[in-house]
């Protein structure tokens, strides 16, 4: 009986690599475009490009240690940066409002909480992305 020897798996390193640069410019783009009176459509294309960056680099995550590596310091990075901004972020908030009504001369209201959370994710998607690539750039320090 005669065996076949196994089929060499695929490096799927490059891509994971490439799919973190992707999803970081369109992460910027899509930051850039709310902040201008783009199209909706354009805003929707973009999305679907970051997000299908983020699946292709969470399934090719474990190519080799290096990339598991890589993925696992932005993943820790963006959940500290969510825990931390969900704990310090409306006290944040409630100082700057207290501080800009003091100085207009108006009793504090309630604070606007929907951008405070609505900002949590695309700063974990920062923290995320800026660890990826400055752990990438910088080796194993």
């Amino acid at each position: 009986m005669t065996t076949t020897p196994a089929k060499p798996r695929k490096n799927r390193a490059p891509l994971n690599l490439a799919m973190g640069l992707l999803g970081f410019v369109a992460l910027i783009a899509l930051t850039a475009l709310t902040q201008v009176d783009a199209p909706s459509g354009a805003n929707a294309l973009i999305a679907l490009v970051l997000i299908g960056s983020l699946a292709v680099m969470f399934f090719t995550r474990n190519s080799d240690e290096y990339t598991a590596e890589l993925w696992r310091s932005g993943a820790n990075a963006a959940f500290i940066v969510i825990a931390a901004w969900t704990l310090l972020g409306p006290f944040a908030l409630g100082v700057i409002e207290g501080y800009n009504a003091a100085h207009e001369g108006r009793e504090p209201g309630e604070p606007a909480f929907d951008w405070l959370y609505a900002a949590s994710s695309t700063l974990a998607l920062y923290a995320f992305y800026l660890t990826f690539h400055f752990k990438r750039l910088t080796g194993a320090l």
